[in-house]
């Protein structure tokens, strides 16, 4: 191997020389290539005849340079949770020197993490940190003012959580909550989840399947996305990702498969059609006149959510900005939901 580098292995008339070259090759094939380039400098002073040319040195410095240079960035990118990139230095640390181990341990830890990263946001749009105005002048009181607001970085659903979904949850959780709350009203005319008591078992309504759930509470919204790993969008997070969004109603009406109709210009499904969308922030009427400029969210203990999306044949209606409320406990309108992750949570 170390032929192929350049290392010269000729004769070495001292002795000294000759035992610090060994100590060298000994480091060099064990990966360890700061103290084969110490090892090889001392062969260097002892040689008298130049045996150890000086270019073995420059080659050993060269390669040395090259893993610690390669590490450093490995760690760098790992910190800053860029595990792919993290994977691409070490690799090319295990390339050069298939002994390093850590190396090789760093690999598998890096690729783990960013499959791991890859499948929490499948089906989902990462919306990419800035300012946007939030609210309007021209509208109902509750919509004013209009203000800036910076956002950091988050993924939002591509599309609402389906029928389908929502029953793989409470298959799993229940129909209530730890404090008895509802999670979902089976017998709403809205809700397209069905029960089998004889199989104590939930699944979506024939032809339904992939429709966006009605019917569900805040508190059965809330806890399908912790359980998820996720949370609900703020509203803040859900007017920024609203974008450019096409006329609602799609192409399927105003029910339909989540996965059809036109998406907005961030490739995000349904924000003025398939009903309206929980978020996390508690309702107040005034919250525009007090709100934080950056990531603002409001959870005061109140009597009402907020609710946002949705249509209307109003004139003065703005789907972008349009604000609702309901009673968290309520589930007997056409209100679905989607999740958030936000970016500095993916570890």
């Amino acid at each position: 191997m170390y032929y192929a580098l350049g290392l010269q292995a000729a004769p070495v008339s001292s002795a000294s020389a000759r035992t610090y070259f060994e100590k060298g090759m000994h480091y060099f094939r064990a990966g360890d290539y700061k103290a084969a380039e110490f090892q090889f400098e001392y062969a260097s002073f002892h040689d008298g005849d130049g045996s150890v040319s000086s270019d073995s040195v420059k080659i050993m410095r060269s390669v040395s340079n090259y893993c610690k240079i390669h590490k450093d960035s490995g760690y760098v990118c790992y910190d800053s949770r860029r595990y792919d990139e993290a994977y691409v230095h070490y690799s090319l640390v295990s390339q050069k020197n298939s002994s390093d181990t850590i190396c090789r341990d760093m690999m598998t830890i890096c690729y783990d993490k960013w499959r791991m990263t890859v499948d929490s946001h499948s089906g989902m749009v990462r919306m990419e940190p800035g300012y946007f105005m939030m609210g309007r002048n021209d509208g109902p009181d509750n919509e004013k003012p209009s203000h800036a607001v910076r956002l950091d970085s988050f993924y939002i659903d591509k599309y609402e959580v389906s029928n389908s979904q929502y029953a793989v949850f409470l298959n799993q959780k229940g129909l209530y909550d730890a404090e008895r709350h509802i999670r979902i009203c089976i017998d709403s005319p809205t809700c397209h989840i069905r029960y089998d008591a004889a199989t104590n078992w939930y699944s979506a309504e024939a032809g339904y399947e992939d429709f966006p759930v009605f019917g569900v509470t805040w508190y059965g919204a809330s806890d399908y996305a912790q359980w998820k790993g996720k949370t609900l969008p703020t509203e803040a997070q859900w007017e920024y990702a609203f974008g450019d969004a096409p006329e609602e109603g799609g192409e399927d009406g105003y029910y339909h498969n989540v996965k059809s109709g036109t998406p907005n210009s961030y490739g995000i499904y349904g924000m003025t059609d398939n009903g309206r969308e929980w978020v996390s922030d508690s309702y107040s009427g005034v919250a525009y006149q007090f709100s934080d400029t950056r990531n603002p969210e409001h959870h005061e203990v109140r009597e009402f959510k907020t609710v946002r999306g949705g249509a209307s044949m109003d004139d003065d209606f703005n789907p972008k900005t349009f604000r609702d409320y309901e009673r968290p406990g309520f589930g007997r309108g056409s209100i679905g939901f989607r999740c958030v992750k936000n970016v500095a949570s993916v570890k």
